[in-house]
């Protein structure tokens, strides 16, 4: 079963809320979902819950074991909130995330739309003038070419843009789909692009809002960081928390813990500080997830900023490479020609 969409997850997390809020057992809620909705994916997946708690599954052993399919950090809050009895509290802070996805998500589609529309247009026009335009152009003036070898010529250019187009959409299709070369491209931008904070805030919003709903659920702070850290899909930030671990294992005080992973910023780690010291861990783990979302919004809105202006930038260059060639080809064909 594939990971249901922003939608879905909304639409299952807000079913179960509400109906456990009226009092209804897991069976019962899960029952309910599987006969009263509409969508094949919400059917099934409250099908599997339903007979999992029916041969005496805990539900938080299941959401866990589909993680994938709701959401990581989605499950980790639902799993938190029912074992400190707050799960409507949980499930809110699930629907506050899930928003905040869809609002960063729409934030970025509209941001990309505009220049990836853009660039793929400059891709084919450039395709088609290489091709057709400027072969056409060139012999004008010699001997000229005949119809027959213009339309030739003139389907075989959208054949190529036509194979072109569907080699970079079948690329995004794989990448998209294969979680290992995913997971490649995502630690070659942590690692060697100026877009590491954009990637890496994602993650520390998600970790620690978990861990702060898992500390004040009451479990202990090694294992919640243990829960929590498997959010993380980056090879450094995967060795970072495993330091963290290894440093809780071993004794060590979390402040410190924290600062051995060397990936979190210093306000981050003077609340962590902070929270350890006055036994107000859960609500620091929480500032520092929002101070981390605060300073996504900044980088987005940053990256808003230049990227229309750099997109104006790219296509006026490569019209200006156009108008060029175009001069070219047309003053030298006439002095070839006279």
């Amino acid at each position: 079963m594939n990971e249901l969409k922003l939608s879905e997850k909304k639409q299952f997390f807000n079913s179960i809320e509400s109906l456990y809020s009226a009092g209804f057992s897991y069976t019962d809620i899960f029952q309910t979902i599987e006969s009263s909705s509409v969508n094949i994916n919400i059917k099934h997946l409250a099908r599997i819950f339903r007979s999992g708690i029916e041969d005496g599954l805990p539900v938080t052993d299941i959401m866990m074991r589909y993680k994938d399919i709701v959401g990581p950090q989605y499950a980790m809050l639902f799993c938190a909130g029912d074992k400190s009895g707050k799960l409507e509290d949980a499930v809110n802070r699930i629907r506050e995330e899930i928003k905040r996805t869809e609002n960063l998500k729409s934030s970025l589609i509209a941001a990309l739309t505009y220049p990836t529309i853009m660039l793929l247009g400059c891709i084919g026009v450039f395709i088609f003038c290489q091709s057709f335009f400027f072969k056409v152009f060139d012999v004008m003036y010699t001997v000229g070419m005949c119809p027959t070898s213009k339309t030739i010529l003139f389907i075989t250019t959208l054949i190529k843009v036509i194979i072109v187009y569907g080699i970079i959409f079948c690329s995004v299709y794989y990448v998209a789909n294969n979680k290992q070369v995913y997971r490649k491209i995502i630690d070659f931008i942590v690692e060697k692009t100026p877009l590491a904070p954009f990637v890496n805030n994602i993650y520390f919003i998600n970790f620690f809002y978990v861990l702060s709903a898992s500390y004040d659920a009451g479990i202990p702070i090694m294992h919640s960081v243990e829960l929590a850290s498997t959010l993380f899909k980056t090879k450094q930030s995967t060795l970072g928390m495993i330091r963290v671990n290894n440093v809780l294992k071993n004794g060590g005080d979390v402040a410190s813990a924290f600062i051995s992973a060397q990936l979190f910023s210093p306000f981050a780690l003077s609340q962590i500080a902070t929270g350890e010291k006055t036994g107000r861990l859960g609500q620091a783990f929480k500032d520092v997830a929002q101070d981390y979302e605060h300073q996504l919004q900044n980088l987005l809105n940053a990256f808003v900023a230049w990227l229309q202006p750099l997109t104006i930038v790219v296509i006026g260059i490569f019209v200006a490479y156009l108008a060029i060639t175009f001069y070219n080809r047309l003053y030298g064909g006439l002095f070839n020609a006279l």
